[in-house]
């Protein structure tokens, strides 16, 4: 078939389907998507459970009472086990096997058996050490209230921290080093308040800086050394002026922030950001050939609407995923040739499945390990379990049911931990709107009985002394509670870096505004009239000053 437009059911927009799209729907037996790309985006983000925000929830394994970790609000309908004992042979998922009824709707059944089988309380790593307050990553240690942190040790409020140590306050880092407030940065030690920059060391508030030692307020550096707002220095001019400074001062570093914002806004910039790509369109890309509309993947090939993933191929509508191919609208999947899955590792040729490993040819399961031919969670012989696949899509196809990824209403997920909240964030009145269960979320607890309001909180670290440790300090913005940890307190000291005033989650959505979006938009280039596109939306490409990236690399490199 050519390429064909047609009517998103969610939004009521226009979406083209290509022709290699039809291709590959042909290939793996599904129907074309009934909503266009940017809807099932936020399906799929609405599933992600990536979002480092905690509660305390009543652990439901047999004998058990205990209050444990979890993403799920105590108050929603989700079953957990404490992690240990969720891992462990005390249970058997087979026992919530059922017997599929034709006559009644595929989504309608699974959800029944979702909410009545018990769920890890969240997904992190079991080998990692001292990570009870993560979620996903690898290879972690003594990392706290983080998520996807890959062989990184010793972070706190950090996402997507990968082969770093000690850094605070970052996301999408790697191989850092004593890095606090720092996004989208590779290869830096020693470093606050920097965006996007590569090979810095000793340095404070960078934008799109590479290769630099001992610089200031600067952006669009390459190469340099004791530069200060973009002015070339002696070392000696370079440490007068820096001295003048105090870092670990509240009110000064505040100032600073919004000074380096709007000094920031006459930086050039890229219309997205690739590194050794062919033929791409996306952003945060590294090694990669054809992949459209992508963003923050490396060794991806023969990509279309898929985000962060790593050695993926000949997939389309991936979230979080690695090393598989041929996989299909699915959230946090690891195998191949799987459809309509989410958070499943070491799974192949297997559709509807959650919570699942080292599985192949499943269908509609949760929670199965080291199993073939099940159909939930009960198993079939392989003759009769083609069979009985097969009934089961000829049904769900009649109710225009089999081809779509689990909806939002149906409430697998709390949308508000979830990355949809954070990238395509909505209200209570929204969700209700739209159908979208909103979990009730317990008011936060005073966990000590002396409160240190925001106001009284010292303004210099230097007079921040370990008594702060015993309180709970107040929000600015929200009034919410919160803690310092020890090693927290110790790296602020470290780093001469004040206390900061914000709850960790706030500090988070700011953060998440200086990251570069997973959204393309047309794009001109004010420089070579070239047409492409950009992670910046129409307003930002009047803001900033954009380039296409060869030009870019003629200006800045």
């Amino acid at each position: 078939m050519g390429p064909e437009t047609r009517t998103c059911q969610n939004c009521s927009g226009p979406f083209v389907i290509d022709t290699e799209d039809f291709q590959f729907y042909e290939k793996i037996k599904v129907p074309p998507p009934l909503c266009c790309p940017p809807c099932r985006k936020r399906r799929r983000f609405g599933h992600l459970m990536r979002v480092p925000k905690f509660f305390k929830k009543k652990c439901s394994a047999p004998g058990h009472n205990e209050e444990v970790v979890t993403i799920y609000p105590p108050d929603s309908p989700h079953k957990i086990y404490d992690f240990d004992f969720y891992q462990s042979d005390g249970w058997d998922p087979l026992d919530y096997g059922k017997e599929f009824e034709l006559g009644r709707p595929f989504l309608e059944q699974f959800r029944e058996l979702f909410f009545e089988m018990p769920h890890l309380p969240l997904e992190r790593d079991p080998s990692a050490l001292n990570c009870e307050y993560t979620l996903g990553g690898r290879h972690g240690k003594n990392n706290y209230y983080a998520s996807m942190t890959y062989a990184t040790t010793d972070s706190q409020y950090c996402m997507d921290a990968r082969f770093c140590k000690d850094v605070f306050d970052c996301n999408l880092i790697n191989n850092c080093e004593l890095c606090y407030e720092a996004v989208g940065s590779d290869k830096c030690n020693n470093c606050s308040f920097i965006d996007y920059c590569e090979n810095c060391i000793d340095s404070y508030f960078l934008y799109d800086c590479k290769n630099c030692s001992n610089c200031y307020f600067s952006y669009n550096l390459r190469n340099r050394s004791y530069v200060f707002k973009n002015e070339q220095l002696s070392r000696e001019e370079y440490e007068e002026r820096i001295k003048k400074i105090d870092f670990g001062d509240r009110d000064e570093i505040r100032k600073q922030k919004i000074g380096f914002r709007e000094f920031s806004d006459g930086a050039l910039r890229r219309n997205v950001h690739n590194i050794n790509v062919a033929n791409c369109a996306g952003d945060g890309l590294t090694e990669s050939k054809n992949c459209h509309f992508v963003f923050r993947g490396s060794k991806g090939e023969d990509l279309k609407y898929c985000d962060i993933f790593i050695s993926t191929k000949g997939s389309i509508d991936l979230l979080n995923s690695a090393d598989g191919e041929n996989n299909y609208e699915s959230v946090v999947v690891f195998g191949s040739n799987n459809k309509f899955c989410m958070y499943c590792r070491n799974v192949e040729s297997s559709e509807f499945c959650v919570e699942c490993r080292n599985c192949s040819n499943c269908f509609g399961c949760i929670g199965l390990r080291n199993k073939r031919f099940h159909i939930f969670n009960k198993q079939f012989s392989e003759d009769e379990y083609w069979v009985r696949v097969n009934a089961i899509k000829n049904k769900m196809s009649e109710r225009e049911e089999y081809g779509e990824f689990f909806s939002l209403k149906l409430g697998l997920m709390p949308y508000q931990s979830s990355f949809g909240q954070m990238y395509f964030p909505l209200d209570v009145e929204s969700v209700g709107e739209m159908g979208i269960p909103w979990y009730a979320e317990p008011a936060l607890k005073l966990s000590t009985e002396e409160v240190l309001k925001n106001d009284d909180l010292p303004t210099k670290i230097v007079d921040t002394g370990d008594d702060v440790l015993q309180k709970t300090i107040t929000c600015e913005e929200s009034g919410a509670p919160y803690r310092l940890t020890k090693i927290e307190l110790d790296f602020y000291r470290r780093m001469n870096l004040p206390v900061p005033r914000k709850h960790p989650w706030r500090r988070i959505q700011d953060r998440i505004k200086r990251e570069h979006g997973m959204i393309l938009y047309p794009f001109l280039c004010p420089k070579c009239t070239e047409e492409s596109w950009s992670v910046y939306n129409e307003e930002d490409q009047k803001r900033y000053k954009i380039y296409c990236e060869k030009c870019y690399l003629k200006e800045v490199v």
